[in-house]
């Protein structure tokens, strides 16, 4: 799951998406409230293009968290030592 916050979700005209106000515990240990989440929306990078779920939160910290998973899905190769990223 990831989690993109409400202000992104109102620009993109996708409130009608979210469901479910829900308690979530972060990757932090702190347990967030959430104004819902949208399950499957779709998701595009270059030319690959993937359902995601997203959590849906209040905050002004960041616009979206994207994890491991997110990478995984699009086939995205992660070489730590060398400091790259592939897409």
């Amino acid at each position: 799951m990831f989690v993109m916050v409400a202000r992104i979700v109102r620009e993109l005209g996708i409130m009608h998406l979210v469901s479910n106000n829900e308690n979530y515990k972060m990757a932090s240990c702190i347990v967030t409230k959430t104004l819902g989440r949208i399950i499957d929306l779709l998701v595009k990078v270059g030319n690959i293009q993937c359902n995601m779920v997203f959590l849906i939160i209040d905050t002004d910290s960041y616009d979206i968290l994207l994890g491991l998973e997110f990478f995984m899905k699009i086939g995205t190769i992660i070489d730590v030592e060398k400091g790259v990223i592939q897409i």
